[in-house]
C-alpha cells in the first residue's frame, strides 16, 4: 500500500472510537493501526473488533484503545511482498502492518492487494446469490427512464455486473436475477456480452417488492443463499458474513452498516417544556440495513405466492414465528447507488483505488 493510503489508517490511542471509525470509513480499508506519538505501533483495530464493540454496546465516546488488539501481528520492513503474503495466509489475517527496527509503522499490507494481482484464487462455493433487479429506480429519474437501474454504469461496468464481480471474488458464480421493469434490456445485455457466471432470470409479471420475487424461485433454493438488492455496493467480507451466519445458526442474517449522521442544527433537550441543554450540531451513529442478507431456505415458506412483499416485512414475520434473525455489523464501505450522491461517491472511490 502506498504511503498516502496507509497513513490514513494511523490513529492515536486517545482518539474517540466514533472519530476513529469515521476515519476508517474515509480510508475505506477496514483497519486502523494505533500508534503513539513516535508512530510506534501499540495496537490494531479491524472490522471484527468494531463488530464486537457494537454487539457489546461499547460507548463510542471511549478512546479507540478500549477496543484495539494490543498484540497485533506485524512484519519487518526487510521482508518482501511474497513473504508477507505467505505470512497472512498462514495466520489467516487480512491486514499486516510493516514496521522498522524502532517498531514504527512504515507501511501496511492488505490481503485485497494480493487478490487484485490475481495472486490468490478464492475457492468456488455452491452458495447461490439472488439479485433483486425488478424495481423502476425512480430515485434515479430521469436516467432510469432510458436505462433500467441494474444497467446504470459505474465506471465501465453496469451496477449489476459490479455486484456480481464482488460475489465472484468470494467464489460464488450462480446467480438468480429477478426482473420486471425493462427486463428485456437487462436480458439483452447478458445475451450480447456473455457472462462467466451461471445466470438464470426470474420474471416478475408485476413488481413484487424486495422479497416477493423469492416465491418464484423457492424450488431452486435448497441451501443457504444470499439475497442482494441491485443498487448496493459494499466491500464487506462476504466469507466472514457467511461464517457468522452459520456459526450462529441464523435463519436470516442482515449485513448492517455503521453510519454517522450529523444534524446540522442546534438540538434542544427539554424537560416539561423547560430548556435543559442545547447540543450544537450533534452526531449520532446508526446501524443501517445494507440490502444484503444471508438466508436459509425455510424462510421462503413465509412468503405468500404472487403477492408483493418487502424484506423488512419478511424479517419481522420470521421473528414473529420464532426464527432466529441477527445482524452482522460492519464499518465497511457501502454505497446505495440508487441515490445520486452515493452514486458519485462510489465512482470517486473506485477511481481512487484504481489509481
Amino acid at each position: 500500500m502506498n504511503d498516502e493510503r496507509y497513513r490514513q489508517a494511523l490513529v492515536h490511542p486517545s482518539l474517540m472510537i466514533r472519530d476513529a471509525l469515521k476515519q476508517m470509513d474515509s480510508a475505506a480499508i477496514q483497519v486502523l493501526v494505533v500508534v503513539d506519538d513516535l508512530d510506534q505501533i501499540v495496537g490494531i483495530v479491524t472490522d471484527g473488533d468494531v463488530r464486537r464493540a457494537v454487539i457489546n454496546n461499547i460507548d463510542f465516546n471511549k478512546p479507540i484503545s478500549a477496543i484495539m488488539n494490543t498484540r497485533p501481528l506485524t512484519i519487518s520492513s526487510q521482508m518482501g511482498k511474497q513473504r508477507a503474503f505467505r505470512f497472512m495466509q498462514r495466520y489467516e489475517i487480512k491486514h499486516l502492518p510493516v514496521i522498522n527496527k524502532k517498531k514504527q509503522v512504515i507501511g501496511l499490507f492488505l490481503l485485497s492487494d494480493f487478490l487484485k494481482d490475481n495472486e490468490d484464487v478464492c475457492r468456488l462455493k455452491t452458495t447461490p446469490v439472488v439479485i433483486m433487479a425488478g424495481g423502476k429506480g425512480t430515485r434515479l429519474d430521469p436516467f432510469t427512464k432510458i436505462l433500467p437501474k441494474p444497467l446504470i454504469p459505474v465506471n465501465n461496468k453496469p451496477i449489476i455486473e459490479v455486484i456480481m464481480d464482488k460475489f465472484s471474488s468470494h467464489g460464488m458464480n450462480t446467480f438468480f436475477i429477478t426482473v420486471n421493469y425493462k427486463a428485456e434490456l437487462i436480458k439483452m445485455f447478458f445475451l450480447e456480452n456473455g457472462s462467466d457466471y451461471r445466470v438464470e432470470f426470474i420474471d416478475e409479471k408485476e413488481y413484487m417488492g424486495t422479497a416477493g420475487g423469492l416465491s418464484l424461485v423457492k424450488d431452486r433454493l435448497q441451501e443457504t443463499f444470499i439475497l442482494s438488492n441491485c443498487d448496493v455496493i459494499t466491500d464487506a467480507d462476504i466469507d466472514d458474513l457467511l461464517e457468522y451466519h452459520k456459526r450462529n445458526q441464523n435463519v436470516a442474517t442482515i449485513l448492517a452498516i455503521l453510519r454517522y449522521v450529523k444534524i446540522p442544527y442546534g438540538v434542544l433537550r427539554t424537560q416539561d417544556g423547560n430548556l435543559e441543554e442545547i447540543i450544537e450540531k450533534p452526531e449520532q451513529h446508526f446501524l443501517i440495513n445494507s440490502g444484503v442478507y444471508v438466508l436459509e431456505p425455510e424462510i421462503l415458506q413465509l412468503i405468500p405466492q404472487d403477492r408483493p412483499l418487502d424484506m423488512p416485512d419478511l424479517l419481522m414475520l420470521a421473528k414473529q414465528q420464532g426464527l432466529k434473525v441477527q445482524i452482522y455489523p460492519v464499518s465497511s464501505s457501502w454505497f446505495d447507488i440508487g441515490e445520486w450522491g452515493e452514486y458519485q461517491r462510489a465512482i470517486q472511490l473506485i477511481n481512487e483505488k484504481i489509481s
